[in-house]
């Protein structure tokens, strides 16, 4: 029998993971034989222990997932998992597609959407969540809606729910687990953590969503009251601006790696504050941002104001250059699409830095009230039969520089 630390040296009768009497009807393993304990002395063997007993005794995971999660250095997260919804009954793809009805195909592209590792259909790690998916997938598809556009829209949600999820682990790891906490404190931490705000990150999911498909839905009758605008595949006469952070790539070094991290919200964070009511975020990818509008002088303002807020942020974020097009685009699943999203990303590329550059249809729809134009000259770009003009913006007032 291993060397068991006495129960009486718990500091509370609730945080005993076991009593002698339980130690006199159990059969536990030897945790030290097993090769969970090597390398530990003193109080971290003695967490590592008290954590391993409550996992294997009163949550029943057996010794080989135990071990799995040692040698990934996630026991402290197992806890939390396991109150997150881990399932004992595992399925594979090919068990998942039968029981909704899909191809394995299907569901192995379901789960590469959502931004997971593509599974082999023999892998046996998924669970009633993933079958509900499943089955969630195959009424889409029998409501007659595209596979393929359901798959597009599904990236859109694991890219949005992969920050999501990023920032409130961020948030629990650095403001809920105490300092100096051992892996058994750390792994009770986190588990209450998990119970206690997953349900409120999930509602403040929820009232996102609901508030942007309440205002989608209300833009698009007031579209369709509209000649011109009806079909989801209607061009839409918009400015598109691109925000990109100078120097980016060269924070690739490892010793940066949280630098790199910590930048990329930074923008993000930019991105939300600039933004107004008709101009929108479309998305941010590492080192840039995508907004649109079809109201011209709105997206200036917003492009202006991210070098403004971007300044104001001081040496924590690399300097900005923003390049603004003008043209018609097309709005599906969350993404625009077309010749002005495609010019205002290399108009971006020739902006210095602190900078708005844009092309002379961007001009004309913001109009001079509030503005002034610089004319930087034509510029030849790959994949345009004509050159374009180039105006640098400001405000009457003169900035941004």
């Amino acid at each position: 029998m291993p060397d068991y630390p006495d129960p009486d040296d718990y500091p509370s009768p609730d945080l005993r993971p076991f009593t002698a009497a339980d130690v006199a009807t159990r059969e536990l393993p030897d945790f030290e034989a097993e090769g969970l304990l090597d390398d530990l002395e003193g109080e971290d063997r003695t967490a590592r222990l008290k954590l391993l007993t409550e996992l294997y005794m009163e949550d029943g995971i057996d010794l080989d997932t135990l071990r799995v999660e040692v040698e990934a250095n996630r026991l402290a997260l197992l806890p939390a998992d396991l109150a997150l919804g881990r399932s004992k009954e595992k399925y594979t793809p090919r068990e998942i597609a039968e029981l909704a009805g899909l191809s394995v195909s299907d569901f192995q592209n379901l789960i590469a959407a959502v931004g997971l590792p593509r599974p082999a259909p023999e892998q046996r790690t998924f669970d009633d969540a993933d079958l509900l998916a499943a089955r969630r997938l195959r009424r889409f598809q029998e409501a007659g809606i595209p596979t393929e556009n359901l798959l597009a829209a599904t990236r859109q949600v694991g890219s949005s729910a992969a920050r999501i999820a990023q920032a409130h682990r961020d948030l629990v790891a650095s403001d809920i687990i105490a300092p100096g906490a051992d892996e058994y404190e750390a792994a009770i931490q986190l588990r209450q953590a998990s119970l206690q705000l997953l349900p409120l990150a999930e509602q403040a999911v929820d009232y996102a969503l609901r508030s942007h498909f309440l205002d989608q839905l209300r833009n698009q009758a007031m579209a369709m009251a509209n000649p011109g605008l009806l079909g989801g595949a209607e061009g839409v006469e918009v400015s598109i601006c691109f925000a990109d952070l100078v120097g980016f790539t060269r924070l690739g070094e490892r010793s940066e790696l949280e630098k790199i991290g910590t930048v990329a919200k930074l923008l993000e964070s930019v991105a939300i504050e600039v933004t107004n009511p008709e101009v929108r975020l479309v998305k941010t990818i590492g080192d840039a941002a995508m907004l649109v509008s079809e109201d011209g002088a709105a997206l200036f303002d917003a492009a202006i104001r991210f070098i403004e807020v971007g300044n104001e942020a001081g040496d924590e974020l690399p300097a900005l250059r923003v390049g603004v097009a003008r043209g018609e685009a097309i709005h599906q699943v969350g993404d625009w699409f077309g010749p002005p999203v495609n010019l205002a990303s290399r108009i971006t590329e020739s902006a210095r830095p602190d900078s708005v550059l844009a092309d002379s249809k961007a001009v004309e729809a913001a109009g001079e009230e509030g503005f002034k134009y610089s004319w930087v000259g034509q510029h030849k770009f790959k994949g345009l039969d004509r050159p374009v003009k180039l105006f640098r913006v400001r405000r009457n007032d003169g900035s941004p520089g």
